[in-house]
Order: C-alpha cells, then sequence, then structure tokens
C-alpha cells in the first residue's frame, strides 16, 4: 500500500469507496476488504450505510489508527441547523469519536458556502475530525473555497481514463490538496477498452488493475473502488506489485479526451 502524508495523518492512497454497499452482502464485502488489507473506507450520510459500516468496523481487532474513515455531509445538512447535529449522529452510527477525513459531498444551491466551510473549520475545531475538504467542487467553487481562506486537505470528484480532469487536477493540487478519484474504473467500462485491454494481457493484469495502476502513478492521488465481489475487491487492491511505463501512461492518459462524464451534473439539484 502507499500512503500520502498531511501533516500527522497518512493516508491510504487506495480506498474502498461504498456507495451501495449494505445488508448482508455489503457487511460481507467490507469484513473481506479489511482482510485484504484494505484500511481506507469511504462513506456518505447520503449513502445510508453509516451504521453497518460501524458494526464491521466496530468488530475488527485492527487498530483504530490504521483505519482512515471518510464521511460526507448531506446537501440538505450543509445549514447551521443540521450541519453539526447529522455529523454526530454519523459519528454515532459510524461508532467512532472521528473520522479521518470530512467532506462537504456537494455544494448547496441554498445554503451559503461560506456558512458550510466556517461549519467545516468548526466540526474540525471540535476534533470530529482531522482533516476537512470538499467534493464535487469545479474550479470555481474551489477558487471561493481559496479565497475564503480555508485550509482543505482533498477535494474529490469523478476521474477515471475516460474523462480529463487535468485543469481540476492542477487547481486541486496547486491548494496543497489531495485528489480523491471516484469511479475509477467507470463503472467497469474499462474491462472493454482496447488499449486497457491490451496493456492488461501484457502484464497479466485485468484492464481494472491497469486503470488503477495508472492512477497510483499520479501524484497526490487517491482512488475508491467500489465492488462487493469478492473476486473484484482483491483484484483492485493488487496493484502495486507491477508499474506501468511511460509510454504505457501517455496511451492511457490519451483515452481521457473522451471525456465521458458518469455524473452529469456538477451539482445535485433533486437535494436541494
Amino acid at each position: 500500500m502507499d500512503y500520502l502524508k498531511r501533516g500527522d495523518n497518512w493516508i491510504p492512497r487506495l480506498g474502498l469507496g461504498t456507495y451501495e454497499i449494505k445488508g448482508r452482502q455489503g457487511r460481507g464485502a467490507l469484513e473481506f476488504a479489511l482482510d485484504c488489507g484494505y484500511r481506507h473506507f469511504d462513506t456518505a450520510q447520503a449513502y445510508q450505510n453509516e451504521a453497518e459500516i460501524g458494526k464491521v468496523l466496530a468488530r475488527t481487532s485492527i487498530p483504530r489508527e490504521r483505519l482512515f474513515i471518510t464521511t460526507k455531509i448531506y446537501p440538505l445538512h450543509l445549514g447551521k441547523e443540521k450541519f453539526l447535529p447529522s455529523l454526530e449522529q454519523s459519528l454515532r452510527a459510524l461508532k467512532q469519536d472521528f473520522v479521518d477525513l470530512l467532506l462537504i459531498h456537494w455544494p448547496s444551491q441554498t445554503i451559503a458556502l461560506e456558512e458550510s466551510l466556517d461549519l467545516l473549520q468548526e466540526a474540525r475545531e471540535k476534533q470530529y475530525c482531522r482533516l476537512i475538504g470538499v467534493s464535487n467542487f469545479n474550479l470555481e467553487l474551489l477558487q471561493r473555497v481559496e479565497n475564503y481562506k480555508v485550509d482543505i486537505a482533498c477535494n474529490q470528484f469523478e476521474y477515471h481514463s475516460f474523462l480529463d480532469q487535468s485543469k481540476l487536477l492542477e487547481k486541486t493540487h496547486s491548494m496543497g490538496c489531495f485528489a480523491t478519484a471516484y469511479s475509477p474504473i467507470a463503472r467497469g467500462l474499462v474491462n472493454d477498452e482496447p488499449v486497457l485491454k491490451e496493456i492488461a494481457a501484457y502484464k497479466r493484469k485485468t484492464p481494472a488493475q491497469i486503470a488503477l495502476r495508472w492512477l497510483m502513478q499520479q501524484d497526490q492521488l487517491v482512488a475508491i473502488p467500489k465492488s462487493v465481489q469478492i473476486k473484484r475487491i482483491k483484484q483492485n487492491f493488487d496493484i502495486f506489485t507491477f508499474s506501468l511505463s511511460a509510454e504505457e501512461m501517455d496511451r492511457i492518459t490519451r483515452l481521457t479526451h473522451q471525456n465521458k462524464r458518469l455524473i452529469q451534473s456538477e451539482f445535485a439539484p433533486t437535494w436541494d
């Protein structure tokens, strides 16, 4: 496993995304992921699975300091009345005194960004979280965060080998933040891409492993692939024993010009 460092915090560069991971199958997937070596788990209030994740993490013998837990504030909870109470409920559900990373899940269209950023900082001051950040923020919104002089650590957004996010990455890194790539294997679309299949055959890996390795060889980047399939959870984790050549990296990077965005909107209008 590779890590990023922010202050005293070590962030595993590969985590398990938990969107739609629920029920008995979801708990089994989480337990298997822990056995495989996953230590970074990404959830959100919107996923409605914090309690299930909490049950699994409460049973593990892995020391808390070796785990990295991320959750995100639901858009309707970004105002003063609901932000901290909803976070306290998340902590109870997760059975944690704090999370390692707390994110604004989506920018709100009805609640002032500055109000949400103040509350995000207050959560950190109360030691409800160690690091703070944002998710699904475009260039304009990142500039507003920077202008407001909030010390965020992360910007999480859709990023995979079919989507050019070079400008967003540049801005994220210029602010001293690391990026977290969600949907890093494009919901399985990478498995049918000829370039990835060719490189995978040569490396004796899967196209998904090649797509994830491409991300791991980029600076200041974390990826959180999601799966409930035991085989794929293991395969997604086994990407640290090989590397891609500069030519292979370039061939994959050229695929991003297709600009296939799986999440069509930069906002979540149905949540406001």
